[in-house]
């Protein structure tokens, strides 16, 4: 009986590494053709098209139109108005606890002016300089080719 079932076992496995094999496979050669349409895509967009580093937009040869995609700016406006208003609450709640401290210690603070320093300043201003810059990035993306 145990002889059986070491023989139903092993086949199961090489029936299951078979079925992994192919599906590898498959799936290796699904990527490899979604690999090549994206690139003949992409040239056939820069045959078409040059990026203008003027309008800092892509713009078609024949006729010199930029490519301008208004979601992503749209997109854009609305995400800078939910960070100044995340950096507004984060500047009042900063500026409500320095008071509440102030005023239980009678004049003086608790917390070291160097933390108050990073917490209302460094680390604001490092989430804004790394947030423009990856908002930047995602615009210059050709209108073809966000996916």
């Amino acid at each position: 009986m145990l002889q059986i079932g070491l023989v139903v076992a092993w086949l199961i496995a090489l029936s299951l590494a078979i079925h992994l094999a192919t599906t590898a496979i498959k799936a290796r050669l699904l990527g490899r053709r979604e690999r090549k349409r994206a690139l003949k895509t992409a040239q056939e967009f820069r045959k078409n098209h040059h990026f203008d580093p003027k309008q800092k937009h892509w713009v078609r040869n024949v006729d010199q139109v930029a490519l301008i995609d208004h979601s992503a700016e749209e997109r854009r406006i609305f995400l800078i108005v939910i960070f100044w208003l995340l950096f507004i609450l984060w500047e009042g709640y900063w500026v409500l606890e320095i008071r509440e401290q102030y005023v239980a210690r009678g004049g003086h603070l608790a917390l070291p002016y160097g933390f108050l320093f990073f917490m209302t300043v460094v680390l604001p201003l490092t989430l804004y300089l790394f947030l423009r810059r990856r908002l930047r990035r995602v615009a210059i993306i050709p209108v073809d080719q966000q996916r």
